[in-house]
């Protein structure tokens, strides 16, 4: 008799706990589905947590750097690197605005460059040695060596950056990639057509416009086409924004909406028995 009432009291406090459990993952979903919904980032810690209740931190993140000499402008130099490391360039600042967002342990945060000599617009290289980034001052670390080790070059084309994460998806899966650049590439329609490619490799692009552009014609790169397996594709200008939660805020929310939409057109071929491209 006393073991059996011991045996179901081990019964009940194991349905008990499994019961409480599930009461705990149903309030956390809800939590974070009220939190998406109301999303209103008053700092960067509300930015982070979008990114883990709206499932951004399982995505692969490359931030590729523009390197090419459409950087420079006579005597001015948009990579300068300064002494002062509280006064930083254009790109430096849109960099840590990244890594603050995305770098972690839990996350792979690459950093590479494409548009130096060696590279110019046939290959990107790893800033990182392919290790990934956890903080600021590790970002800027990699960068500043960079800066001062390569020498900038051309022509200016996204293909490389591109075309090396959709292989890196291959293994790796659905990649969340930054182009931060100056200006448009040389090779607009070519660019254009591996964003269609990208699209059907679980590849979110995202151009990051650094300084003053000129921007005509942006729009061209990002625009939907009927060819893409889901829209996978924006522009944000960096200095279009008063503060850096609120370009943040725009980063994550345009990842949470190509994210979706990956996921609804993945149902759709669950659904409709269809076979996922490789």
């Amino acid at each position: 008799s006393s073991g059996i009432n011991a045996e179901y009291g081990v019964s009940l406090l194991v349905l008990t706990a499994y019961i409480l459990s599930r009461m705990k993952k149903r309030f956390n979903s809800t939590q974070a589905e009220v939190f998406i919904a109301q999303f209103n980032p008053s700092g960067i810690s509300d930015i982070r947590k979008f990114v883990s209740y709206a499932d951004l931190n399982k995505l692969n993140i490359n931030i590729y750097i523009d390197f090419t000499v459409n950087n420079i402008f006579g005597t001015k130099n948009l990579h300068k690197v300064r002494k002062h490391s509280s006064d930083r360039n254009v790109y430096q600042r849109a960099l840590c605005d990244l890594i603050e967002c995305f770098g972690s342990k839990e996350q792979m945060v690459k950093l590479l460059g494409f548009g130096d000599f060696e590279s110019q617009d046939t290959d990107v290289f790893s800033m990182t040695c392919y290790k990934h980034c956890l903080n600021v001052e590790e970002a800027l670390s990699y960068y500043n060596s960079t800066v001062y080790n390569i020498e900038m070059s051309g022509p200016r084309s996204f293909v490389p950056a591109i075309q090396h994460a959709i292989d890196q998806s291959h293994t790796t899966g659905p990649h969340a990639i930054f182009i931060l650049s100056n200006g448009l590439p040389n090779d607009i329609q070519k660019c254009c057509e591996a964003m269609v490619d990208a699209s059907w490799h679980d590849v979110f692009v995202i151009i990051i416009g650094i300084g003053d552009g000129p921007w005509a014609g942006i729009s061209r790169l990002t625009k939907f086409s009927e060819d893409k397996k889901f829209s996978n594709s924006s522009y944000i200008l960096h200095n279009s924004f008063p503060d850096k939660v609120d370009f943040l805020r725009s980063v994550v929310l345009t990842l949470k909406d190509f994210n979706s939409s990956l996921q609804e057109e993945n149902r759709k071929v669950e659904n409709s028995g269809s076979r996922k491209v490789d």
